[in-house]
């Protein structure tokens, strides 16, 4: 029985990795893959620049390889693909499940494992230690993952017996966590949105008579997918021109994040469309993809404008920064009713 309990999980973990290919095509499109070539190779010039000037003992290099080890340790979790149904169907076979459980460990290890010897190959250059130092660092780092692991997959058994609501609710975090991030790029199928009042913003619905631009906007405001995302994107965009010396980079790395937030709230002129109630509206589809360009477009013109004034104080070349008015207009207006237009 052992040996079918182990291929039930392995066609879901089949099924699993070929969903996540099927996302990674979106993710990893022409553009974003020319355009992350490009910051990688900039990313490593200026890295190589970096070590060749660096000084002997540099202490922060030292404080930078213990907070990359520190994090690290994070990236990779226990991936068990165990279902809600299996606590009737599987509950009398927990003997298997829990040997099925602490093989989960090592196949759970391939990501963590690249993940550490790719970052100590990157940070040891900083700390300038012999080879075999470093290969007790990276050794050392699977170690401990490999022991949080085990810890975690200890945890869900207690007294012989699965806490099969503390592991299934595990196991859809991590397969939440995943999609979260592919729900970016593009639809994801079964991945339920959350919503947060956030009373602080109600100040911004406003009272518009226009139907779905208020819902649009209350969407905006109260999911995490679009508010939250809009915030880091810009956060990322001040980073870029506040930090880099180069303006043109930084010029060209702000427009990328900007690109990216408006294809992200591309989608919001289909949220509303499961909603039942909203159908009763005497509005066109017309009207709604007007409302979803109206939304669109005023927060384009909002991240705009604080890139333009943020750009005048950081860069250089003052003219550059007359690029964030021109990619304002086309990102706000055309672009979306290009990509609106054809949906």
């Amino acid at each position: 029985m052992a040996k079918s309990i182990t291929e039930v999980f392995a066609k879901r973990r089949t099924k699993w990795h070929v969903q996540n290919l099927k996302y990674l095509r979106y993710v990893f499109n022409d553009h974003f893959v020319l355009v992350l070539m490009f910051l990688l190779g900039f990313l490593a010039y200026q890295y190589a620049a970096f070590l060749k000037n660096m000084p002997q003992n540099w202490l922060p290099g030292y404080l930078i390889a213990v907070v990359v080890s520190i994090l690290i340790l994070f990236i990779g979790q226990l991936a068990t693909f165990v279902e809600p149904a299996d606590q009737q169907f599987l509950l009398a076979k927990e003997q298997a499940v829990q040997a099925y459980l602490k093989s989960s460990i090592k196949r759970s290890m391939i990501l963590p494992t690249i993940a550490i010897v790719i970052a100590v190959l990157l940070v040891s250059p900083l700390v300038r230690l012999p080879f075999y130092l470093v290969l007790l660092w990276v050794i050392g780092l699977i170690v401990i993952k490999y022991g949080l692991l085990a810890r975690k997959a200890r945890s869900f058994i207690v007294h012989d017996l699965i806490q099969w609501g503390h592991l299934i609710n595990d196991e859809k975090h991590r397969q939440y966590a995943v999609l979260k991030i592919f729900s970016q790029f593009t639809e994801v199928k079964g991945l339920q949105q959350t919503a947060k009042r956030r009373k602080y913003l109600d100040i911004f619905l406003g009272n518009s008579k226009q139907a779905y631009t208020y819902l649009f906007i209350r969407t905006f405001l109260r999911s995490g997918d679009y508010f939250m995302l809009m915030l880091r994107l810009v956060g990322l965009t001040f980073l870029s021109l506040c930090l880099l010396d180069h303006d043109l980079f930084a010029l060209l790395l702000s427009l990328l994040f900007t690109y990216l937030l408006v294809f992200q709230l591309l989608p919001i002129s289909q949220s509303q469309d499961d909603q039942i109630m909203a159908k009763l509206y005497p509005i066109s589809l017309t009207e709604k993809q007007l409302a979803a360009k109206k939304v669109i477009r005023y927060l384009v013109f909002i991240v705009s404008g604080l890139e333009l004034v943020v750009s005048l104080v950081t860069f250089q070349d003052k003219r550059l920064a007359l690029v964030f008015i021109v990619s304002g207009l086309f990102l706000g207006m055309v672009y979306p009713s290009l990509k609106l237009k054809s949906k």
